[in-house]
């Protein structure tokens, strides 16, 4: 186990580099700070700008060394919550010294010797599925598409038992007004990381001229979504939003012979 007895941020974003050969940009570390002094906090950040890297480094940081804490991951499908988790699994695979540390390694639940746990859920179209469950740090990837009714009544509970210090992270590209829209804008508990196509192109993780591509390429509701982290606005819809999602409606797959 890492033992961060005493370390300041420096010294745990130097811990980053040498365990899980990760060197943030600055919008990164300011993610990271936040997530080490924060309970509630909202990521709006712009497609392929390595937010999910972000998150899975933070909780897999976080499970090595805090002792016997849960922490969850959840999507709304199971694919999203896979992709989060397998890059976790990926980092853990990829370097021997924590490796060494788990004790059960599944399709959903990596377990370390410190009795510590990362559990990656689907929420589904209805959160039946993850009922019950108690968690330290609740993480919910892909936030703008998940429905308000299951965060409420399904989700944020799993946080009840343990009081203030409870955490709840929600990232994501920003679409309708729902949940993540008031955690973003609304809610002062909760503090927000905006990142947009300048601060990736700024870092190196775009380019102008891909940018540049895009908007070409893109509708202005396209664009403002995917790259600017903006929310739709019903004037710029040809149907209101709010319409729009409950109008929404999930169905399960049907295999054609």
């Amino acid at each position: 186990m890492v033992d961060i007895t005493n370390k300041n941020f420096d010294d745990i974003m130097e811990l980053f580099d040498f365990y899980f050969k990760f060197r943030p940009h600055d919008y990164q570390k300011k993610f990271f700070k936040a997530c080490f002094n924060t309970k509630r906090l909202a990521g709006k950040w712009c497609r392929q700008s390595g937010k999910s890297h972000s998150v899975a480094v933070y909780v897999l940081f976080k499970a090595l060394t805090t002792p016997n804490i849960t922490i969850i991951l959840i999507a709304p499908t199971q694919n999203q919550s896979k992709e989060l988790y397998n890059k976790i699994r990926f980092i853990v695979e990829s370097h021997q010294f924590i490796n060494s540390s788990v004790v059960k390694s599944t399709e959903t639940e990596l377990r370390y010797n410190n009795k510590s746990r990362i559990i990656s859920l689907p929420c589904g179209p209805h959160g039946h599925t993850i009922r019950g469950y108690t968690a330290d740090i609740v993480v919910l990837e892909e936030a703008g598409i998940m429905k308000d009714e299951i965060v409420n009544s399904v989700i944020i509970p799993m946080l009840a038992s343990k009081g203030d210090e409870g955490q709840l992270i929600k990232i994501g590209t920003p679409l309708i007004r729902n949940h993540f829209y008031r955690s973003c804008y609304e809610d002062p508990e909760f503090e927000v990381i905006n990142v947009t196509w300048k601060d990736c192109v700024r870092a190196g993780q775009y380019t102008q001229s891909f940018i540049d591509e895009q908007q070409r390429n893109s509708s202005d509701i396209e664009f403002k979504t995917e790259y600017e982290a903006e929310f739709i606005d019903d004037i710029m819809s040809f149907f209101p939003v709010a319409l729009l999602d409950n109008a929404k409606s999930s169905y399960p797959m049907v295999e054609i012979i």
